[in-house]
């Protein structure tokens, strides 16, 4: 009974079993589309955000991850560490990757970004 069974299956010669390119199109499709929904996307962030974090400057005002503002009075640690003045007197040194925000305090005309991580 069950050699039946297999001899009227065939042998999948013939009846449009399929290749390999049907079986990867939708796996290749899923690639392209994180990519290019979710890496490049991301790339092109962290190279804005590489560059903001380059072109800081003496005399720029920023702010940190941790909500603290200040203006940038100099650079430690082969530029590794920013000095920033956040009052009258007050200095601190802050770890260049923990900056999120260049931009301009609201003491000089309103929040707007100079240069920020989303380029707003």
């Amino acid at each position: 009974m069950f050699v039946d069974v297999a001899y009227a299956m065939g042998s999948g010669e013939g009846n449009g079993g399929g290749g390999i390119m049907d079986f990867l199109l939708p796996f290749v499709i899923i690639i392209l589309v994180f990519y290019f929904l979710i890496i490049m996307p991301q790339r092109r962030q962290a190279k804005k955000r590489r560059e903001m974090l380059e072109l800081m400057k003496k005399g720029d005002t920023i702010i940190t991850s941790g909500g603290i503002r200040g203006k940038i009075v100099g650079f430690k640690d082969n530029d590794q560490i920013v000095v920033i003045q956040v009052g009258e007197g007050i200095k601190l040194e802050v770890v260049r990757t923990r900056i999120e925000v260049v931009g301009r305090l609201p003491g000089e005309g309103g929040m707007e970004k100079k240069r920020g991580l989303f380029g707003r």
